[in-house]
């Protein structure tokens, strides 16, 4: 049986590394991963609420005010052009989110 050399090992580690960076949410070429913000979640279905909101790759995790539910959702695109128009869709109840966040960093 082959076992990988030292440096085999080493650029396998490197490839998942760099690809594990590439993935995270990036909003005015910043990382916005793994912070909770302020904002408000809005679903046709469901209604507006107030919200954190916390960002990991194309994740989206809201946790609407005055319910004791997190939603993970999925969004369209990694990049955060408008920070008041998120889409998201949430897989789990068949529902598309548009959720705002009122203190990302410029």
């Amino acid at each position: 049986m082959l076992r990988p050399g030292p440096i085999a090992v080493l650029l396998m580690a490197c490839c998942t590394l760099a690809a594990g960076a590439a993935s995270a949410a990036m909003f005015n070429g910043r990382n916005v991963d793994d912070k909770w913000y302020e904002g408000r979640c809005i679903s046709t279905t469901y209604g507006a609420y107030r919200c954190q909101i916390k960002f990991n790759g194309d994740r989206a995790f809201f946790r609407p005010e005055g319910t004791s539910i997190q939603i993970v959702g999925i969004m369209e695109d990694e990049t955060i052009n408008d920070p008041h128009e998120i889409l998201v869709n949430d897989p789990k109840r068949g529902v598309n989110w548009t959720l705002e966040v009122i203190n990302l960093p410029q």
